[in-house]
C-alpha cells in the first residue's frame, strides 16, 4: 500500500475507479457536461443559475446572428467546455469592440472567429462539435471581490452521498487571466465546512502565506455559507451524480448562483484544505442520508474543526502557530516563556536580558555579533537541545525566537507572522478588510433616513394651510448603536503614512462626525455638528448667491412644468439603456423631500406627484445619471468599495461636478440654478431664524412657493421645533462645489479623473499613488 492511500489522499486513478465509475451514471455525466441542459434542468427545480441570453448551434446561425442584440455585459462560453477554456467574460461594449473584464479589446471579427472555434469543438471536453452560448455576467459579491483579480471567483463544493465533504474558494489571478481554474494559475483557499471560514491558501499545489498583492485571508467568513452547502447537496439529489463538484458563485444582487457542475472534479481541493479527501469520502460512505438538509448537518458535525488533526495524521508532525509557549529546561526546574515561530531564521535566538536573568551568562559577556549558548527547551511536549544566538529581542511579549533548525518536527500555520533578524515585523495592513468594515459601518449610519421626519407630509400640509405655522417634526428611532459603531471604528488600524492609509483615516473621521450629527438631532448641538461635517456658508458665499438671485429675478421667465413623473421615469430608463446600465431601475415614490434622487442600491427614485419642465428633466439627467450614477458605477469597478460608497468629503466634489456639468452642457449660467443659490442663503438664514422667517426670505427672491417650501424643508431638517434657529448645512455644497470644480478646470484639471469613483478633489494626489485603480469605464457622451 502506498503512503498516499494509507494517509487518505485521493488520487486521480482512485477517484475514477472508486467514485466516478460506480456512482456517476453515463447519462448523468452527459447532463453535467452539457452546460445549457444542466442550467435548464436545475433551474426548473429551483436552483439559481445565470440567465441564458442566446445560443449559436452552427455556422449558419452564426452568420445570421445579430451581435448588436447582445447586452453590453455578458459571458461567452462553450457548452461542453472544461477547465475554463474558451470562456470570454465581457464587461462593456464600445463602438467597434467589446472590453473583457481584464481590459482586453475584442472586435466583432475576433468574436466571430472565437465562436467558430467553439463550434468546431476546440474547447470541448470530447473535441467534438459544440454550441456557443451567451449568459448573464455575474457581479461578484462585494465581500469577496477585493480578493480576486478582475474575474469571477467561485466556491467549489465536493458532494458525496448528499454530504458536502470538502470546499474551497477559487480566486482568479492575473496569471489565470481572470479565470478561477487552479491549473491556469488561480488561487485555492480552503474552507472549514462547519463554519464557512477560510483556512489555508494554495497556489500551484503549494501552500502560501498570503494572496500576492492582497494579503492574508484567514478566517474570512464566506457569505450565505449554509445556503451554498444546501444548494450543492440538492444538485446531487436532482442529477443522480453520486460524486460531484458544484461551482457556485456569489452574485452581488442575487447571492449564490450555480455556474456549473463537474462529474470529474480535480483534486486540488485537498491541497487548499491540507486534508485528505479520500478519508472524508470513506467516512460518509454507507451513511443513510435522507435529505440535503441532513447531509449538510452531517457535514458540519463530521468535518468541522478537524483540519489540524488531519494534517497531523498525514504528516506525523504537529501544527503550531506563529507564537507558542515554550518551557526552558533548567537544572532546578523549568521557566515558561512565549516564543516567536520563524522558519525564515536558521538558528533560534534568546533575549540577552532573559539569558542573564536565568543565569546562563553575565550581561558583560554579551557580544552583539558572536554570543551563543547551549539550551534545552520543550515545545508542544517535544524536548529540543540546541545552540541559540543571544541578542536583544524588542518584542514585549516574546523573548525567544525558534528558527528552522529546531522546527523540523513541526508544521507551521501559514498565517504565522514572519520575523527578520529577531525583530517581529509590523503586521501587513489588509486594506480590503478595512474597506469592507468601513463600508459596512457607513451602510448602517443612513444619515438622510434619520434626518427625514416621519410626519413630514402632515406638517408640510399644516404649513401650506397656515404660512405662519412652524412645523413640529418627529424623527425615526436610531437604526444603529452609536457606541458599537464608534468601538468598531476605533479598532480599525490604518497606516496613515501611506496613500490608502490616509484615505481610510479621513473616512473614519468623517463617519464619527456623521454619528455625532445623528445623535444631535433635536438638540441645541445639531447646527454645530452639521457645520463640523459639511461646513457653513461664509459671508462671501452668501453675498455671491444673493447677487445672482437678484439678477436672475430681473430676467426670469417661468418654466412650463407639464411632464408627469411617469414620463420622467421613461426618459431616465432610456438614458440607462443608452449607457448600458441594465442593473439600474427607476421607481416612483410617494413621500420624498426632493423630486428625484439616485439611491444606493441601483435605484433611482422619482416623486410620484412631481412635474418637470423639459429643461429641468434634462438637467436632472445630466446631474443624477451622467454624473452621480456613472461615477458610482466606475467606483464599483475599483478594488476598494469605498470608491463606490464615497471617500471622505466626496459630496462637495460630486455635487459640484454635477452642477458644473449641467452648466457646461446646457450653456446656462450658474445663476439659472436658483435652487443651489437659494440653498446657500437658506442655510445661512436658518442658523439664526425660524422655518417661517427662512421661507419668507427665500420667497422674497421671486422663487415659486412650492420651491421655497422645499428649500426651507431641506435646511430645517434635524430640528423638532422648526420655530427655533438651526440648520442642516449640507446643501451649501452644491454651489461651493461648483466653484471648486470651476477652479480645478481653470487650473488645468481633467474632469475625466473625477469619474474614477466618488472622491474629493483634494485626494487626487493620493489617489494617483494607489496601485491597481482602474480608469473610468462609464463616461458621459461629451467626455
Amino acid at each position: 500500500m502506498s503512503i498516499f492511500s494509507s494517509h487518505g489522499i485521493l488520487g486521480i486513478n482512485a477517484r475514477n475507479l472508486l467514485y466516478i465509475k460506480p456512482y456517476n451514471p453515463e447519462k448523468a455525466i452527459k447532463l453535467a457536461d452539457d452546460k445549457i441542459k444542466t442550467k435548464r434542468f436545475l433551474s426548473s427545480r429551483g436552483v439559481p443559475v445565470p440567465r441564458l441570453i442566446n445560443a449559436i448551434k452552427n455556422r449558419e446561425e452564426l452568420d445570421r446572428f445579430d451581435f448588436d442584440s447582445l447586452p453590453s455585459a455578458f459571458v461567452l462560453k462553450p457548452n461542453c467546455g472544461f477547465g475554463g477554456e474558451g470562456i470570454i467574460p465581457i464587461a462593456n461594449k464600445r463602438d467597434k469592440y467589446w472590453v473583457t473584464v481584464n481590459g482586453e479589446k475584442i472586435t466583432k471579427d475576433q468574436m466571430y472567429r472565437h465562436i467558430l472555434d467553439i463550434l468546431d469543438g476546440r474547447f470541448s471536453i470530447s473535441s467534438s462539435t459544440d454550441i456557443a452560448f451567451f449568459e448573464q455576467l455575474l457581479i461578484t459579491h462585494e465581500s469577496i471581490s477585493p480578493y480576486a483579480y478582475e474575474g469571477l471567483p467561485d466556491i467549489r463544493v465536493i458532494v458525496y452521498n448528499l454530504v458536502p465533504v470538502m470546499a474551497m474558494l477559487r480566486l482568479p489571478t492575473k496569471e489565470s487571466r481572470g479565470k478561477a481554474n487552479l491549473h491556469q494559475g488561480a488561487i485555492g483557499v480552503g474552507i472549514d465546512i462547519a463554519t464557512g471560514k477560510t483556512t489555508h491558501i494554495a497556489r500551484k499545489n503549494k501552500i502560501i502565506d498570503e494572496i500576492p498583492g492582497v494579503g492574508k485571508l484567514e478566517n474570512f467568513q464566506i457569505p450565505f455559507w449554509d445556503e451554498i452547502l444546501l444548494i450543492a447537496s440538492r444538485i446531487q439529489l436532482c442529477t443522480n451524480l453520486g460524486y460531484l463538484a458544484a461551482d457556485i458563485a456569489l452574485d452581488k444582487n442575487v447571492g449564490p448562483v450555480l455556474l456549473e457542475i463537474n462529474a470529474r472534479a480535480g483534486l486540488g481541493v485537498q491541497v487548499a484544505n491540507l486534508a485528505p479527501l479520500r478519508k472524508r469520502l470513506e467516512k460518509v460512505e454507507g451513511i443513510q442520508v435522507g435529505s440535503p438538509e441532513k447531509g449538510v448537518r452531517i457535514a458540519k458535525d463530521m468535518f468541522g474543526r478537524t483540519i489540524e488533526k488531519e494534517i497531523e495524521n498525514i504528516s506525523g508532525k504537529e501544527v503550531i502557530g506563529s507564537r507558542e509557549d515554550v518551557e526552558i529546561i533548567l537544572k532546578k526546574g523549568i521557566h515558561k516563556v512565549k516564543a516567536i515561530i520563524d522558519p525564515a531564521l536558521e538558528r533560534s535566538a534568546i533575549d540577552a536580558t532573559l539569558a542573564g536573568d536565568l543565569g546562563f551568562m553575565d550581561s558583560e559577556d554579551y557580544n552583539d555579533e558572536k554570543s551563543t549558548l547551549k539550551l534545552k527547551f520543550s515545545l508542544k511536549n517535544k524536548r529540543i537541545q540546541t545552540v541559540m544566538e543571544v541578542e536583544n529581542i524588542p518584542d514585549t511579549d516574546c523573548k525567544m525566537i525558534i528558527g528552522a533548525r529546531d522546527l523540523k518536527d513541526f508544521l507551521i500555520d501559514p498565517s504565522a507572522t514572519k520575523t527578520k533578524k529577531g525583530i517581529r515585523q509590523k503586521k501587513l495592513t489588509n486594506y480590503f478588510e478595512i474597506d469592507q468594515e468601513i463600508v459596512n459601518i457607513d451602510n448602517k449610519i443612513k444619515l438622510l433616513f434619520h434626518l427625514r421626519p416621519v410626519n413630514l407630509k402632515d406638517e408640510q400640509n399644516k404649513f401650506l394651510k397656515n404660512f405662519s405655522y412652524n412645523p413640529q417634526f418627529t424623527y425615526p428611532e436610531l437604526r444603529f448603536d452609536p457606541d458599537e459603531l464608534r468601538t468598531r471604528l476605533s479598532k480599525i488600524e490604518v497606516d496613515d503614512s501611506s496613500p490608502l492609509g490616509q484615505i481610510f483615516f479621513a473616512k473614519k473621521a468623517e463617519l464619527i462626525k456623521k454619528i455625532e450629527l445623528i445623535e444631535s438631532i433635536d438638540t441645541v448641538d445639531f447646527t454645530e455638528k452639521s457645520i463640523a461635517l459639511f461646513g457653513e456658508p461664509s459671508k462671501e458665499l452668501v453675498g455671491e448667491c444673493e447677487k445672482m438671485l437678484i439678477e436672475r429675478e430681473k430676467s426670469r421667465t417661468a418654466e412650463n412644468e407639464d411632464i408627469p413623473a411617469e414620463k420622467a421615469k421613461e426618459e431616465f430608463e432610456k438614458v440607462f439603456g443608452k449607457y448600458g446600465l441594465r442593473n439600474w431601475k427607476v421607481k416612483l415614490k410617494k413621500e420624498m423631500v426632493t423630486d428625484c434622487v439616485a439611491g444606493k442600491n441601483n435605484m433611482m427614485f422619482v416623486k410620484e406627484s412631481a412635474k418637470f419642465s423639459e429643461k429641468r428633466l434634462q438637467n436632472l439627467i445630466i446631474h443624477e445619471v451622467e454624473t452621480h450614477i456613472l461615477t458610482a458605477e466606475n467606483g464599483k469597478n475599483q478594488p476598494f468599495e469605498i470608491f463606490n460608497r464615497g471617500l471622505a468629503d466626496y459630496l462637495i466634489t460630486q455635487e459640484g461636478l454635477a452642477m458644473y456639468n449641467v452648466s457646461k452642457q446646457t450653456g446656462k449660467s450658474i445663476k439659472d440654478n436658483f435652487r443651489a443659490l437659494a440653498l446657500v442663503i437658506a442655510a445661512d438664514i436658518a442658523t439664526r431664524s425660524s422655518f417661517v422667517e427662512t421661507f419668507e426670505k427665500i420667497l422674497s427672491y421671486g422663487i415659486p412657493i412650492d420651491q421655497a417650501v422645499r428649500i426651507t424643508l431641506k435646511v430645517k431638517r434635524g430640528l423638532a421645533d422648526t420655530g427655533e434657529p438651526g440648520a442642516f448645512t449640507k446643501d451649501i455644497l452644491y454651489y461651493k462645489g461648483f466653484k471648486e470644480i470651476s477652479e480645478f478646470v481653470a487650473d488645468g484639471g481633467r474632469i475625466k479623473e473625477l469619474y474614477i469613483g466618488k472622491l474629493n478633489i483634494k485626494d487626487l494626489e493620493l489617489i494617483r499613488k494607489i496601485e491597481g485603480l482602474l480608469p473610468p469605464v462609464y463616461l458621459p457622451e461629451w467626455l
